[in-house]
Protein backbone atom coordinates (compact mmCIF):
# COMPACT_ATOMS: atom_id res chain seq x y z
CA UNK A 1 0.00 0.00 0.00
CA UNK A 2 1.34 3.43 -0.96
CA UNK A 3 1.70 5.98 1.84
CA UNK A 4 2.18 9.76 1.57
CA UNK A 5 4.22 11.03 4.51
CA UNK A 6 6.53 13.83 5.58
CA UNK A 7 10.15 12.82 5.71
CA UNK A 8 13.13 14.25 7.57
CA UNK A 9 15.95 13.60 7.12
CA UNK A 10 15.64 12.68 3.46
CA UNK A 11 16.92 9.31 2.21
CA UNK A 12 19.08 10.88 -0.47
CA UNK A 13 20.20 7.58 -1.98
CA UNK A 14 16.64 6.47 -2.69
CA UNK A 15 15.57 9.94 -3.79
CA UNK A 16 18.57 10.30 -6.11
CA UNK A 17 17.64 7.06 -7.84
CA UNK A 18 14.03 8.25 -8.19
CA UNK A 19 15.08 11.60 -9.65
CA UNK A 20 17.38 9.93 -12.17
CA UNK A 21 14.57 7.60 -13.22
CA UNK A 22 11.89 10.29 -13.45
CA UNK A 23 14.18 12.78 -15.21
CA UNK A 24 15.60 10.15 -17.54
CA UNK A 25 12.66 10.45 -19.92
CA UNK A 26 13.40 14.16 -20.27
CA UNK A 27 17.12 13.78 -20.94
CA UNK A 28 16.62 13.31 -24.66
CA UNK A 29 15.15 16.82 -24.94
CA UNK A 30 17.85 18.50 -22.84
CA UNK A 31 21.61 18.75 -23.16
CA UNK A 32 23.70 16.52 -20.93
CA UNK A 33 25.04 19.55 -19.04
CA UNK A 34 21.55 20.97 -18.48
CA UNK A 35 20.17 17.64 -17.32
CA UNK A 36 22.96 17.01 -14.80
CA UNK A 37 22.87 20.60 -13.53
CA UNK A 38 19.12 20.31 -12.89
CA UNK A 39 19.60 17.01 -11.04
CA UNK A 40 22.38 18.40 -8.86
CA UNK A 41 20.30 21.48 -8.10
CA UNK A 42 17.37 19.37 -6.92
CA UNK A 43 19.60 17.28 -4.66
CA UNK A 44 21.09 20.45 -3.14
CA UNK A 45 17.64 21.83 -2.46
CA UNK A 46 16.60 18.61 -0.75
CA UNK A 47 19.61 18.87 1.57
CA UNK A 48 18.61 22.39 2.62
CA UNK A 49 17.45 22.44 6.22
CA UNK A 50 14.64 24.83 5.24
CA UNK A 51 13.09 22.27 2.87
CA UNK A 52 9.80 20.55 3.73
CA UNK A 53 9.77 17.12 2.10
CA UNK A 54 6.90 14.69 1.55
CA UNK A 55 7.31 11.31 -0.12
CA UNK A 56 5.13 8.50 -1.39
CA UNK A 57 6.43 5.13 -0.24
CA UNK A 58 5.61 1.50 -0.86
CA UNK A 59 7.46 -0.09 1.98
CA UNK A 60 11.08 0.98 1.65
CA UNK A 61 10.68 2.13 -1.94
CA UNK A 62 10.33 5.86 -2.64
CA UNK A 63 7.83 6.24 -5.48
CA UNK A 64 7.34 10.01 -5.45
CA UNK A 65 8.57 13.18 -3.77
CA UNK A 66 7.61 16.82 -3.37
CA UNK A 67 9.70 19.46 -1.62
CA UNK A 68 8.87 23.09 -0.89
CA UNK A 69 10.66 25.89 0.90
CA UNK A 70 9.71 29.35 2.23
CA UNK A 71 10.87 32.45 0.32
CA UNK A 72 11.65 35.16 2.91
CA UNK A 73 12.80 37.83 0.43
CA UNK A 74 9.85 37.25 -1.91
CA UNK A 75 7.49 37.36 1.07
CA UNK A 76 8.93 40.71 2.14
CA UNK A 77 8.58 42.21 -1.35
CA UNK A 78 5.13 40.77 -2.11
CA UNK A 79 3.66 41.52 1.29
CA UNK A 80 2.36 37.94 1.65
CA UNK A 81 3.96 34.73 2.89
CA UNK A 82 5.45 33.04 -0.19
CA UNK A 83 6.98 29.64 -0.87
CA UNK A 84 8.10 27.58 -3.86
CA UNK A 85 7.81 23.92 -4.83
CA UNK A 86 11.43 23.01 -5.56
CA UNK A 87 11.13 19.32 -6.42
CA UNK A 88 8.22 17.26 -7.79
CA UNK A 89 9.03 13.80 -9.14
CA UNK A 90 7.50 10.36 -9.45
CA UNK A 91 8.20 6.97 -10.93
CA UNK A 92 5.76 5.28 -13.30
CA UNK A 93 4.18 6.12 -16.62
CA UNK A 94 2.49 9.45 -17.38
CA UNK A 95 -0.84 8.45 -15.85
CA UNK A 96 0.68 6.93 -12.72
CA UNK A 97 3.07 9.85 -12.27
CA UNK A 98 0.31 12.43 -12.65
CA UNK A 99 -1.90 10.68 -10.07
CA UNK A 100 0.94 10.31 -7.60
CA UNK A 101 2.14 13.90 -8.12
CA UNK A 102 -1.40 15.23 -7.64
CA UNK A 103 -1.54 13.58 -4.22
CA UNK A 104 1.88 15.00 -3.35
CA UNK A 105 0.89 18.51 -4.47
CA UNK A 106 -2.26 18.33 -2.30
CA UNK A 107 -0.11 17.31 0.67
CA UNK A 108 2.33 20.18 0.02
CA UNK A 109 -0.51 22.71 -0.32
CA UNK A 110 -2.06 21.52 2.95
CA UNK A 111 1.32 21.78 4.69
CA UNK A 112 1.88 25.26 3.28
CA UNK A 113 -1.51 26.41 4.55
CA UNK A 114 -0.67 25.01 7.97
CA UNK A 115 2.50 27.14 7.97
CA UNK A 116 0.66 30.31 6.93
CA UNK A 117 1.88 30.31 3.30
CA UNK A 118 -0.49 32.24 1.01
CA UNK A 119 1.45 32.34 -2.26
CA UNK A 120 2.93 29.12 -3.68
CA UNK A 121 4.76 28.82 -7.00
CA UNK A 122 6.54 26.09 -8.96
CA UNK A 123 8.95 26.14 -11.92
CA UNK A 124 8.58 23.04 -14.05
CA UNK A 125 10.51 21.95 -17.18
CA UNK A 126 8.29 22.25 -20.25
CA UNK A 127 8.76 18.56 -21.07
CA UNK A 128 7.55 17.41 -17.61
CA UNK A 129 3.91 17.04 -18.65
CA UNK A 130 2.84 14.91 -15.69
CA UNK A 131 3.93 17.66 -13.26
CA UNK A 132 2.31 20.40 -15.33
CA UNK A 133 -0.96 18.47 -15.51
CA UNK A 134 -0.86 17.58 -11.81
CA UNK A 135 -0.31 21.20 -10.76
CA UNK A 136 -2.98 22.47 -13.16
CA UNK A 137 -5.42 19.87 -11.87
CA UNK A 138 -4.82 21.06 -8.31
CA UNK A 139 -5.65 24.69 -9.15
CA UNK A 140 -2.28 26.18 -10.15
CA UNK A 141 -2.37 28.73 -13.01
CA UNK A 142 0.26 28.95 -15.74
CA UNK A 143 1.86 32.40 -15.49
CA UNK A 144 5.03 32.37 -17.53
CA UNK A 145 7.33 30.42 -19.81
CA UNK A 146 11.13 30.57 -19.72
CA UNK A 147 13.35 29.96 -22.75
CA UNK A 148 17.05 29.43 -22.03
CA UNK A 149 19.58 30.25 -24.75
CA UNK A 150 23.29 29.52 -24.37
CA UNK A 151 26.56 30.44 -26.03
CA UNK A 152 30.10 29.08 -25.69
CA UNK A 153 32.59 31.88 -25.07
CA UNK A 154 36.06 31.38 -26.50
CA UNK A 155 37.70 34.77 -26.13
CA UNK A 156 36.15 36.24 -29.26
CA UNK A 157 32.97 37.89 -27.94
CA UNK A 158 31.87 40.73 -30.24
CA UNK A 159 32.59 44.21 -28.95
CA UNK A 160 29.46 46.25 -28.25
CA UNK A 161 28.49 48.78 -30.88
CA UNK A 162 29.12 52.42 -29.98
CA UNK A 163 26.12 54.35 -31.33
CA UNK A 164 26.29 57.54 -29.33
CA UNK A 165 26.56 55.73 -25.99
CA UNK A 166 29.15 53.78 -24.01
CA UNK A 167 28.83 50.32 -22.48
CA UNK A 168 30.53 49.98 -19.09
CA UNK A 169 30.29 48.50 -15.61
CA UNK A 170 27.73 49.90 -13.18
CA UNK A 171 28.87 52.77 -10.96
CA UNK A 172 27.23 53.73 -7.68
CA UNK A 173 26.06 57.06 -9.13
CA UNK A 174 23.91 55.06 -11.61
CA UNK A 175 21.74 53.43 -8.96
CA UNK A 176 18.77 55.83 -8.90
CA UNK A 177 18.46 55.68 -12.69
CA UNK A 178 18.60 51.88 -12.71
CA UNK A 179 15.87 51.73 -10.07
CA UNK A 180 13.73 54.07 -12.16
CA UNK A 181 14.19 51.89 -15.26
CA UNK A 182 13.47 48.72 -13.27
CA UNK A 183 10.30 50.22 -11.80
CA UNK A 184 8.77 50.66 -15.25
CA UNK A 185 10.74 48.31 -17.47
CA UNK A 186 8.73 45.12 -17.13
CA UNK A 187 5.16 44.25 -18.10
CA UNK A 188 4.85 40.65 -19.39
CA UNK A 189 6.69 38.75 -16.66
CA UNK A 190 5.10 36.33 -14.21
CA UNK A 191 4.72 38.96 -11.51
CA UNK A 192 2.89 41.50 -13.67
CA UNK A 193 0.53 38.95 -15.24
CA UNK A 194 -0.35 37.32 -11.91
CA UNK A 195 -3.83 38.46 -10.81
CA UNK A 196 -2.83 37.85 -7.20
CA UNK A 197 -0.35 40.75 -7.39
CA UNK A 198 -0.85 44.42 -8.23
CA UNK A 199 1.35 46.13 -10.87
CA UNK A 200 2.78 48.36 -8.15
CA UNK A 201 3.93 45.35 -6.12
CA UNK A 202 5.56 43.81 -9.20
CA UNK A 203 7.31 47.10 -10.08
CA UNK A 204 8.71 47.46 -6.57
CA UNK A 205 9.92 43.84 -6.60
CA UNK A 206 11.99 44.43 -9.74
CA UNK A 207 13.42 47.65 -8.34
CA UNK A 208 14.44 45.83 -5.16
CA UNK A 209 15.89 42.98 -7.24
CA UNK A 210 18.04 45.42 -9.22
CA UNK A 211 19.17 47.15 -6.01
CA UNK A 212 20.34 43.80 -4.61
CA UNK A 213 22.08 43.09 -7.90
CA UNK A 214 23.95 46.38 -7.78
CA UNK A 215 25.07 45.67 -4.21
CA UNK A 216 26.47 42.27 -5.23
CA UNK A 217 23.83 40.18 -3.46
CA UNK A 218 22.09 38.97 -6.60
CA UNK A 219 24.68 39.60 -9.33
CA UNK A 220 28.41 39.43 -9.91
CA UNK A 221 28.35 42.17 -12.54
CA UNK A 222 25.93 44.84 -13.71
CA UNK A 223 26.60 46.31 -17.16
CA UNK A 224 25.02 49.59 -18.29
CA UNK A 225 24.73 51.53 -21.53
CA UNK A 226 24.98 55.27 -20.94
CA UNK A 227 24.99 58.48 -22.93
CA UNK A 228 27.02 60.85 -20.81
CA UNK A 229 25.53 60.67 -17.32
CA UNK A 230 22.22 59.25 -18.57
CA UNK A 231 21.77 55.47 -18.13
CA UNK A 232 19.86 53.95 -21.05
CA UNK A 233 19.84 50.23 -20.23
CA UNK A 234 21.30 47.58 -17.95
CA UNK A 235 21.91 43.85 -17.71
CA UNK A 236 22.67 41.88 -14.55
CA UNK A 237 24.94 38.84 -14.67
CA UNK A 238 25.49 36.03 -12.22
CA UNK A 239 28.38 33.57 -12.14
CA UNK A 240 27.56 30.00 -11.21
CA UNK A 241 29.33 26.66 -10.95
CA UNK A 242 26.29 24.59 -11.91
CA UNK A 243 28.07 22.52 -14.53
CA UNK A 244 29.01 18.84 -14.26
CA UNK A 245 32.14 18.41 -12.13
CA UNK A 246 32.57 22.23 -12.21
CA UNK A 247 34.97 21.78 -15.13
CA UNK A 248 34.41 25.31 -16.40
CA UNK A 249 32.86 28.48 -15.02
CA UNK A 250 29.39 29.35 -16.17
CA UNK A 251 27.12 32.29 -15.81
CA UNK A 252 23.65 33.61 -16.39
CA UNK A 253 22.28 36.85 -17.73
CA UNK A 254 19.43 37.50 -15.32
CA UNK A 255 17.74 40.86 -15.89
CA UNK A 256 17.72 43.17 -18.91
CA UNK A 257 15.79 46.44 -19.25
CA UNK A 258 15.90 49.60 -21.35
CA UNK A 259 14.64 53.08 -20.51
CA UNK A 260 11.45 53.91 -22.41
CA UNK A 261 13.00 56.81 -24.31
CA UNK A 262 15.96 54.67 -25.46
CA UNK A 263 14.04 51.75 -26.94
CA UNK A 264 14.48 50.90 -30.61
CA UNK A 265 18.05 52.23 -30.77
CA UNK A 266 19.93 48.95 -30.31
CA UNK A 267 20.82 49.77 -26.72
CA UNK A 268 19.72 46.39 -25.31
CA UNK A 269 21.75 44.52 -27.93
CA UNK A 270 24.82 46.60 -27.13
CA UNK A 271 24.56 46.08 -23.39
CA UNK A 272 24.11 42.32 -23.90
CA UNK A 273 27.24 42.26 -26.05
CA UNK A 274 28.97 44.19 -23.30
CA UNK A 275 28.01 41.50 -20.83
CA UNK A 276 29.45 38.80 -23.08
CA UNK A 277 32.68 40.75 -23.40
CA UNK A 278 32.89 41.21 -19.63
CA UNK A 279 32.48 37.48 -19.03
CA UNK A 280 34.58 36.30 -21.95
CA UNK A 281 37.66 36.18 -19.75
CA UNK A 282 36.02 33.31 -17.88
CA UNK A 283 35.77 31.27 -21.11
CA UNK A 284 32.57 29.65 -19.87
CA UNK A 285 28.99 29.24 -20.93
CA UNK A 286 26.64 32.14 -20.29
CA UNK A 287 22.92 32.32 -20.91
Amino acid sequence: MNQVQSEAPVDLASVSALLRESRGACQASASRDTWHAALERELRLLKDERAYVTVTRNGANVLGIVSWSPLPWDSEQLGISAARIDVLASSGNQSEARERKSALVRAAVDECRAHGIRYLTARIPAEDLSSINALSGEGFDLMDGILTLSIELDGTAPRPAQNGFEVRLFQSRDLDQLLSIAGSGYACDRFHVDPALTPGVADRLFAAWVARSCSGQEADAVIVAAAGSRVLAYVTCKLTSETPDAVEPAGRIVLVATAKEARGRGVASAVLQGALEEFDAHQGRFS
